[in-house]
């Protein structure tokens, strides 16, 4: 792969997207790359977080406008952007996006999709599709969910670009870190992530990713489920011997 590096040690996988020139806009390749990372990903049975950086000074600034407006990027690649994410999102694997810069348009959508998102206080968060006659894919149906409806119109029907500040506010991020911090606070994230049950974690994300979209009484069905499988798991006595031999329990 040449546009997106994949390094895996452990339990955690680091993705660099790699088009620092334009600023790490996808094109073609790209996408076709994106898909490799959430394959082999799919298969690291070991991998438990992963998180996602630009190479340069920018997180994502979207589709490659140069390649779009000539005709080499087309709606078959924005489809197949659209199934690396949805997989990601479907994965088991905790994605972190640590947005340290600029994150546009499909870049925005990309950190959407994670689990976790950390940015860089000088960091520039939106969503410009209405502007290019496009509209931005899933994040429609994604960023309502998260933020609010109202918060969700006015940055997709704007178009226009906040601060990591705002979009705090607007629990677009979970946390901004000042520029001279960002890389310890990401690294940070990840250890406190990586630390974590498997179990528990695998069944919290699976149960969330359907919160919006089940009634109560399915909910709570899949939720006793879940449930019953992670205090059965080995490493809930696990995490129970250690409470103990903290005076915790």
């Amino acid at each position: 792969m040449r546009t997106i590096r994949l390094e895996v040690a452990g339990v955690t996988a680091r993705i660099t997207l790699q088009r620092p020139e334009v600023l790490n806009a996808g094109n073609a390749e790209w996408v076709a790359d994106l898909n490799e990372v959430v394959t082999r990903l799919s298969t690291a049975s070991d991998v438990r977080v992963a998180v996602i950086i630009g190479a340069g000074r920018a997180f994502s600034t979207g589709v490659d406008l140069k390649e779009l407006g000539s005709g080499q990027f087309g709606l078959p690649d924005f489809v197949a952007w659209e199934d690396a994410m949805t997989a990601m999102e479907r994965m088991d694997i905790l994605f972190v996006a640590a947005i340290n810069g600029h994150c546009l348009g499909g870049g925005l959508q990309l950190a959407l999709v994670c689990d976790y998102r950390l940015a860089n206080e000088d960091a520039l968060l939106g969503l410009p599709a209405v502007k290019e006659c496009l509209i931005p894919s899933m994040s429609l149906y994604r960023l309502p969910r998260l933020i609010g409806m109202a918060r969700a119109r006015e940055l997709i029907l704007l178009g226009e670009p906040i601060t990591a500040r705002v979009a705090e506010r607007y629990a677009l991020v979970n946390r901004v870190a000042p520029a001279a911090e960002f890389t310890n606070a990401v690294e940070e994230t990840v250890a406190k992530l990586a630390a974590l049950p498997p179990a528990s974690v695998r069944a919290s994300k699976r149960l969330l990713g359907r919160a919006f979209d089940l009634a109560f009484d399915e909910f709570r069905t899949l939720m006793q489920k879940e449930f019953e499988g992670c205090l059965a798991s080995e490493e809930h006595r696990r995490a129970m011997e250690a409470l103990r031999g903290h005076g915790h329990v």
